[in-house]
C-alpha cells in the first residue's frame, strides 16, 4: 500500500511520525525524545529532516503538537471551541521548506470555561476527532497536562486541563517527599491506596500528601512503592475534581499509551466511573480526516 501523507506528532519532549495510507492506516512510524524544547537554535527543519530525511519529500505533511505553540516553529492563534475538526482544516497553516515539503500545520483550541478561565491544548483535540463515532463523547487525555473533554456531534464543545504530570514530577523531584523514595516497579496497591485517599479527601491535597513522606519513615510504605502512591494521590485528586463538572454515568474513553493509560483506567474506574482504552493511534487518525477535508489527501 503506497503512503499518502506523513503525520507528525510533535510535542514539548517527543517527536514522532508516521508514514500513513488514504485510509488512516499507518505503514512506518519513528518516535524520538527529541520535542520542541530540545531544538537547538529553533532549527526545526533540520531537526525534522534528521528524522524523516528519508522519506519522500513530495508526500504532504500533516503536523500537530506543541510545534504551533509559542516556544515551536511557527506560532498558530486557537479555534475557539466549540470546534470541529473542519474548523482545524480551514485553520491550517502552509509551509514549504527549503528541501521542498509541504507541511500543513494544525492550531490547537481555546475554551473559556464558565468562571471566566481560559484553556488551551494543542494535538489533545485531534486525538478525540479521530476517537468520534465510537458511542462516547467524554475523552481523558493523560499526560504533563492531563485533559477532560466533551465532545457533541462531530464538536468539541468544552474541556478542562490539569497539570497532574507536572506537578508529580516536580515533586517527586524537588521536594522531600521524595526523598526517601527508591526505584522500583509499580506497585498497583499503592497507587491505589492513594487514589483513594484522594477520592476521599479531595478538598485535602497539601496535607495528603505529606502521607508520602510519613507512611515512609514509619516503614509503612516501602521506598519503592512511595512514588506510586504520591502518583495516585496526584491523579486522585484530578479525578475527584473532574468528575464534579462530569456526568457519572457517562463512559470515558482513555487516550494514552498503556503505561501512563492504564494508572487512569484504574483511578477513574476506582470512582466508580464506567472507563475503556481508547485507540493508541487515534492522533493519526484525526490527522487522516483533518487532512480529507483540507483537500491534502
Amino acid at each position: 500500500m503506497a503512503p499518502a501523507f506523513i503525520a507528525l506528532d510533535w510535542g514539548t519532549t517527543s517527536f514522532r511520525a508516521y508514514k500513513v495510507a488514504g485510509d488512516g492506516q499507518v505503514l512506518d512510524t519513528l518516535s524520538a525524545p527529541h520535542g520542541i524544547l530540545s531544538v537547538t537554535d529553533g532549527n526545526f527543519e533540520a531537526a525534522l529532516e534528521s528524522h524523516i530525511g528519508t522519506w519522500d519529500t513530495n508526500l504532504p505533511v500533516m503536523a500537530a503538537g506543541m510545534i504551533t505553540s509559542r516556544q515551536g516553529w511557527i506560532e498558530l492563534p486557537y479555534v475557539a471551541c466549540p470546534a470541529s475538526a473542519a474548523d482545524l482544516a480551514r485553520a491550517l497553516h502552509h509551509h514549504t521548506t527549503a528541501s521542498g515539503r509541504r507541511i500543513a500545520f494544525a492550531t490547537g483550541l481555546s475554551y473559556r470555561s464558565p468562571d471566566g478561565m481560559p484553556d488551551v491544548m494543542r494535538s489533545e483535540e485531534v486525538q478525540v476527532f479521530g476517537s468520534l463515532g465510537q458511542g462516547a463523547n467524554h475523552f481523558v487525555t493523560p499526560g504533563t497536562h492531563s485533559k477532560w473533554i466533551t465532545t457533541d456531534g462531530d464538536r468539541i464543545v468544552r474541556y478542562a486541563t490539569y497539570v497532574t504530570g507536572e506537578v508529580f514530577a516536580a515533586l517527586k523531584a524537588h521536594t522531600i517527599l521524595g526523598r526517601l523514595m527508591k526505584d522500583g516497579p509499580d506497585d498497583e496497591q499503592a497507587f491505589a491506596q492513594g487514589v483513594r485517599g484522594a477520592l476521599a479527601d479531595p478538598a485535602g491535597f497539601l496535607h495528603r500528601i505529606f502521607s508520602a513522606r510519613s507512611l515512609g519513615l514509619f516503614g509503612e510504605l516501602a521506598p519503592e512503592s512511595i512514588a506510586s502512591y504520591l502518583s495516585g494521590q496526584v491523579i486522585g485528586t484530578e479525578v475527584a475534581h473532574a468528575i464534579r463538572d462530569n456526568p457519572r454515568d457517562a463512559e470515558y474513553v482513555v487516550l494514552a499509551s498503556p503505561g501512563i493509560g492504564g494508572r487512569y483506567v484504574k483511578a477513574i474506574g476506582l470512582a466508580g466511573l464506567n472507563v475503556r482504552y481508547g485507540d493508541p493511534e487515534a492522533i493519526v487518525k484525526g490527522l487522516t480526516i483533518i487532512a480529507r477535508q483540507a483537500g491534502l489527501i
